[in-house]
């Protein structure tokens, strides 16, 4: 009745009844009887304290049985309170069934219903053989972990997953109940209270202690599972892979966290002995090392020896199990269940999932361990294949799902196949730990979205991916993988104004110092140093990633990468031959570390032109470049940013981006002009695409074409006007709005008024590198030079943006004039080596800038 009438009872009531009716429980256990029946009604008050009903019932099944707790099949029970094995029928029977009910009671004593409900008994009897264990903290937030861990280990679906005594449960009820004062807790885990768990507290520390030049202060719910001996070459798998089994298995389990495997298989150097274990602790910070050996025993079954070192102490304690060579999943299970056993008498434990990583299938286990260690090597075929397998073997297998998308994606087969994995992964993702379900999280953020930098939705949605990466390196801050995608994430979804492609170089370098053996990062920090020209760093990247013996494309395209990368000016013979002769899987792997570099060899002219006729339609080509016409489109863009304007007309028909080379004088004005005159028939289709508009403005500045830019800056206050609730949208309605009045301006001779527009623009809304141009020659015709050099500074090219030649000669011009030498030096060699090959309309531009090199005692980039 009370029940029914509160719902939720007060905590410290709803855990005395549960350890009084456990008492009661005990002592009917002792002499054999089973209850069978443990629901709210059958749990009575006399004094105030707790009694259970109905015994007489538990009695008469176990005497009709003969006396066994085991042998009657009769079931009996309430089904939202029924245990597994009731609801099935099983004939084995004992007092872990009414530990079971016991924990249903508890749990609807704290959430305010049962963990299973439904509109039949037989809904709730299949939501409890087939969904996970619930958490009474996602109805109760006030519920301590250690609480809620009592209840999740009374709920396990199988009997020896749960409490062995019902004195045991009221133990545990007893010590996660304690009052606070009572507990002992560090100063550590005090001062992070109310903000991080403790164990994110504890590990931020720890890597400030690292940076500060101190040793790693011994963690206590840090534990490092190190690579184990193993004396038989047919197990030769599991050395590595029981790293990654155990450490999945024990990460999160209440306060508990691994040293991640990636870290743990680069830095162990030593033998499975207690002088390694104790010096790879210290170094860690891991107060726990567990290592061990592993022994076939006899014709068809392993021996698993594992010692758990406490570092701190010299404490050691032996675990041994054994298993049939088949089920070596079981074996790696039976043991996080010991070492969780030894290491929740010291601090509460949740319920843990055993093989957390997700399956327990052995043959769906090695093919994902085969498929790891392929990925780590950059062998994405390889590992693809494996991961397949593993899926194909397990469905329900979502970390290999989410690798099967990630080596699919390396390929080249970009964000559908990558979205469709990442999903597989998301639905089976309850099995996870919550490392991997933080990771899976954000790569599904980072797919999910494929908004352009001038649409009000890429900013909310980068503020939000931003959040969810700093929360998993926050948790996890020595894991490469997650640094990895953070600097992916700072890298593709950078804002133009921020420093978020110093935060990425800064993630792929922390990633590769943890992990040095963890082949994506490199190729994350390859593709960043090429992009912002730094060939030193680009040549470094490459040489440290070839160092680890990497294979098949990637491979073979970072050393084509390199190549391009050193060669001299008079080596373009020498690039040609090594173009022609790779296969198309080579040149297109490496094609994207090169098409933003200016390379006077024009290697990635030379891939464009291969990349524009192939008739090769395998996948890693279609859908990263989509088909035949979509690839000449790709070829047109690179062309176009050499400066090969005409070939690119032809190659690629009239793309929008041609208004840049509509101003240069590059681009053929008699007709592609006319595509885009406020009067062509197809003006309106054109510019329903807000992005657009940003490089016609200028040329329609030119034209004099002010109906174009009246529209344009009507349809900009009309965005800003809608966006009420939309601060991004609202922004980039006022930045349209704004740029369109300031060329409407320059059409009409008006350049102060334009200038007054052009400057007022904000800096993190759009990547219009002319836009800054503008402003900063109006800017220097007033002989405001550092004012200029400060408009120029406030942009930076995007991929392949076509107006990046004209901003390095701009930035070179001003560089000169407020005397910084080097950096003129730099930007002239830029423009010179980026148009060398121009059509003959954009010589003048680099005759320019090789003057100026001459005239500053500089050559040319060779």
């Amino acid at each position: 009745d009370r029940l029914n009438r509160e719902r939720q009872l007060p905590l410290e009531d709803a855990l005395r009844i549960t350890r009084e009716v456990a008492d009661a429980l005990s002592y009917a256990h002792d002499h054999k009887v089973v209850h069978r029946d443990i629901k709210p009604e059958n749990i009575l008050f006399q004094a105030a304290h707790a009694v259970v009903s109905d015994f007489g019932i538990a009695r008469a099944i176990t005497a009709a049985a003969g006396g066994s707790l085991t042998a009657t099949g009769i079931a009996i029970g309430t089904p939202a309170y029924m245990s597994p094995e009731q609801a099935t029928g099983s004939s084995r029977l004992d007092g872990r069934s009414d530990i079971y009910g016991l924990g249903c009671v508890l749990y609807e004593m704290l959430a305010g219903e049962p963990p299973y409900t439904g509109p039949t008994a037989q809904v709730v009897i299949a939501k409890r053989l087939a969904d996970p264990v619930p958490s009474v903290r996602r109805l109760r937030e006030t519920v301590s972990p250690a609480i809620d861990a009592a209840v999740s280990k009374a709920l396990a679906k199988a009997p020896a997953d749960r409490f062995a005594t019902a004195a045991q449960l009221g133990e545990a009820l007893t010590r996660a109940g304690a009052p606070v004062a009572r507990r002992r807790l560090s100063a550590r885990r005090l001062l992070v209270a109310g903000a991080v768990t403790a164990v994110i507290g504890a590990l931020v520390l720890t890597v400030a202690r690292w940076r500060a030049g101190a040793g790693p202060a011994l963690d206590p719910n840090l534990v490092a599972v190190v690579p184990f001996e193993v004396l038989d070459p047919k197990l030769e798998l599991w050395r590595e892979g029981l790293v990654d089994v155990l450490s999945a298995n024990l990460d999160g389990a209440g306060p508990l966290r691994t040293v991640p495997p990636t870290v743990v298989i680069h830095r162990w150097r030593g033998r499975g002995d207690r002088a390694s274990a104790t010096q790879f602790g210290r170094a860690t910070g891991a107060r726990r090392v567990v290592f061990g050996t592993l022994v076939g025993s006899g014709v068809d079954s392993v021996r698993l020896s594992a010692t758990v070192l406490d570092v701190a102490s010299g404490a050691v304690t032996q675990h041994e199990v054994r298993e049939s060579a088949n089920r070596l999943d079981r074996l790696a299970d039976s043991l996080t269940v010991d070492l969780l056993r030894e290491f929740g008498g010291s601090r509460p434990m949740t319920a843990v999932r055993v093989g957390s990583l997700g399956t327990i299938s052995l043959p769906a286990l090695k093919a994902f361990l085969r498929g790891e260690q392929f990925l780590r090597r950059t062998v994405w075929d390889s590992a693809r294949i494996y991961y397949r397998r593993a899926v194909e073997l397990d469905s329900g297998f979502a970390n290999a799902w989410k690798q099967l998308g990630l080596a699919t994606d390396w390929m080249g087969e970009v964000s559908p196949a990558l979205s469709y994995y990442l999903q597989a992964a998301k639905r089976s993702s309850r099995s996870l730990n919550p490392h991997d379900s933080m990771l899976i999280a954000g790569m599904l953020l980072l797919e999910q979205s494929d908004a352009d930098i001038r649409d009000s939705a890429y900013h909310e949605h980068r503020a939000r991916l931003l959040a969810a990466m700093q929360a998993a390196v926050d948790a996890y801050p020595d894991d490469p993988e997650m640094w990895d995608y953070v600097g992916v994430v700072h890298e593709l979804w950078h804002v133009p104004g921020r420093d978020d492609l110093a935060q990425a170089r800064a993630a792929f370098s922390r990633a590769i110092a943890l992990d040095p053996a963890y082949g994506p990062a490199y190729l994350h920090a390859l593709d960043l140093a090429a992009r912002t020209g730094q060939r030193a760093e680009a040549v470094r990247t490459i040489d440290a990633y070839l160092a680890l013996g990497p294979t098949a494309e990637s491979a073979e395209a970072a050393r084509l990468v390199r190549r391009v990368l050193v060669t001299t000016e008079d080596g373009t013979a020498g690039i040609r031959i090594a173009i022609d002769s790779a296969p198309d899987a080579v040149l297109f792997t490496a094609l994207p570390f090169l098409w933003d570099w200016p390379d006077a060899n024009e290697a990635d002219v030379l891939i464009a032109r291969r990349l524009a006729t192939t008739r090769d339609e395998r996948p890693y080509i279609t859908s990263s470049f989509g088909d035949s016409l979509l690839r000449r489109r790709w070829a047109a863009l690179i062309l176009a940013h050499h400066g090969h304007w005409r070939e690119a007309y032809v190659t690629g028909g009239p793309p929008i981006h041609y208004f840049v080379g509509l101003l240069l004088g590059g681009a053929p004005a008699d007709s592609s002009g006319a595509w885009f005159s406020s009067s062509a028939p197809s003006f309106q289709n054109y510019f329903q695409v807000d992005r657009f508009l940003n490089f016609a403005l200028p040329w329609w500045a030119t034209q004099k074409d002010t109906a174009a830019l009246r529209w344009t800056a009507r349809r900009g206050e009309v965005t800003a006007g809608r966006a009420t609730r939309n601060t991004e949208g609202r922004l980039w309605g006022r930045y349209q709005a704004g740029a369109a009045r300031a060329f409407l301006a320059l059409a009409r001779g008006d350049s102060a008024d334009a200038l007054h527009e052009l400057v007022a623009l904000p800096d993190t809304v759009c990547d219009c590198l002319m836009h800054r141009v503008v402003a900063a020659q109006l800017l220097e015709a007033e002989g405001r030079f550092a004012a200029a050099d400060s408009q120029l500074a406030r942009a930076h090219p995007a991929m392949l943006d076509l107006a990046d030649g004209y901003w390095h000669l701009e930035r070179g011009r001003v560089a000169e004039r407020v005397e910084r030498v080097a950096e003129a030096v730099e930007e002239y060699r830029y423009v010179a080596a980026l148009w060398r090959h121009a059509d003959p309309q954009l010589q003048p531009y680099v005759r320019e800038a090789r003057a100026a090199l001459a005239r500053l005692g500089a050559e040319p980039r060779r």
